[in-house]
């Protein structure tokens, strides 16, 4: 895989995005950049100068923002120019989480909000637990039946 190096302009865009999206309100839609820097482990400064496309970006830099807020650290380093789509198309895209059927209504409804995608993982990880638990219930439910039926 190709490796370029990260687009300031690009990165700034980005990370202005991010910060609207991720903390955001009504009352201020751009977002707070200490909240946000708080959230990705991060100085204000640091936000500060990405937005202002003051300092050169690494890729630990880009994959650390990826990590904290559960976006795809390979589609973010190529929405910034580090890699094209040419140099990550034989590489897989990410499964369907484990345990959960991609046409799983709920997992659609999930994949489609208008939500962070910190947030749709949070989601998506707990439709994975309630799935998980009724699983546990039925079989718990089959060996009552079974043991109901040994006694009869």
């Amino acid at each position: 895989m190709a490796e370029g190096s990260i687009d300031r302009e690009a990165w700034a865009k980005v990370i202005s995005q991010l910060i609207a999206q991720e903390t955001g309100t009504p009352a201020k839609p751009d977002g707070n950049k200490s909240r946000f820097a708080e959230l990705i482990g991060v100085t204000y400064k640091t936000v500060l100068r990405w937005t202002q496309q003051a300092s050169d970006v690494s890729e630990d830099s880009v994959r650390q923002v990826a990590r904290a807020l559960h976006i795809s650290p390979l589609e973010l380093l190529v929405r910034v120019g580090y890699y094209t789509d040419d140099d990550v198309s034989a590489v897989a895209r990410p499964a369907t989480p484990a345990g959960i059927d991609k046409d799983d209504p709920a997992l659609r409804v999930i994949l489609e909000a208008d939500v962070p995608p910190r947030v749709q993982q949070r989601m998506i990880q707990r439709l994975q637990e309630m799935r998980r638990r009724e699983a546990e219930r039925q079989v718990d439910e089959v060996r009552w039946w079974i043991d109901q039926s040994r006694g009869a």
